[in-house]
């Protein structure tokens, strides 16, 4: 009984202390966070759905950038994080000087076409990489579910073909204003999410082969977010570059955390 109640003392002490914390984290400015989740501009391949993606380098996609980096330009960001690894961070100042100084042309890449013209538009001296590589098992989930699973098998690649003649007729369709507020609409990344819980369902008895991918998925973007939380500031204004299928956790770890605000990237794109 005494142990009970020592560790009911110290619980009870640690959830009074909770409050004080939130209030002293808070007092400060908070830091607001517009995360824009994209497509690949240079289309590198890496995704499972694969994506016929226009080239942005053409005169008619290069003034659609220009239109998105001028609505964005309205957020004032004090900094922009950008889907790259922090072990990069050396190639990544290099091009962004590089660019900045002139010597260099911008690649296709997101990265470059809105995160190096949006930070020297504002003066930065830097783009901050916050990318973390993690494993995502998806190989071994299908062979589990081919084998044990066939329902979910005909539904991933239901999926997934459906996704592709979407994002495929977006890209022959729309303007990239257009696609990004597509991606960035609450109710699509509530889909989108919807999509990668489903695999938390193959598996049974023991075996959680979904559930751990699922958790996989999770682990890579709780780490992508510490990378956030490590360069940010009170007072900060943070654009965040990544790709869309990110959006849901990122963003809810965002709204989730003391002393941060969580602005809608809709509010900031070109009307459609």
């Amino acid at each position: 009984m005494r142990t009970f109640l020592l560790r009911s003392a110290a619980v009870l002490a640690a959830a009074a202390a909770v409050p004080a914390f939130g209030q002293q984290t808070q007092a400060a400015a908070p830091v607001q966070v517009l995360f824009l989740g994209t497509y690949h501009f240079d289309n590198p391949g890496l995704d499972v759905v694969k994506t016929e993606v226009a080239d942005v380098l053409s005169p008619a996609k290069q003034a659609e950038i220009a239109a998105v980096v001028e609505a964005l330009a309205r957020f004032r960001p004090t900094r922009i994080a950008v889907e790259t690894r922090p072990e990069r961070a050396a190639a990544l100042d290099s091009a962004y000087a590089a660019y900045r100084g002139q010597r260099q042309a911008l690649t296709r890449s997101e990265v470059q076409q809105l995160g190096f013209r949006l930070a020297g538009r504002f003066g930065h001296a830097r783009v901050y990489p916050i990318d973390h590589d993690g494993d995502f098992p998806f190989q071994q989930v299908m062979a589990y579910a081919q084998e044990h699973d066939p329902g979910f098998m005909a539904y991933v690649q239901q999926v997934i073909g459906q996704v592709t003649e979407l994002q495929n007729r977006m890209q022959r369709e729309m303007t990239i204003g257009g696609i990004l507020r597509f991606d960035n609409d609450p109710e699509n990344i509530r889909k989108g999410h919807e999509a990668y819980m489903e695999f938390a369902r193959v598996g049974a008895g023991d075996t959680f082969v979904g559930a751990d991918l699922v958790a996989k998925w999770y682990e890579r973007n709780l780490r992508i977010f510490a990378n956030l939380r490590r360069i940010a500031e009170p007072g900060d204004r943070i654009l965040v570059i990544y790709g869309a299928g990110h959006a849901a956790t990122l963003r809810e770890f965002v709204r989730s955390t003391a002393g941060m605000q969580l602005v809608e990237a809709l509010d900031y794109l070109p009307a459609s």
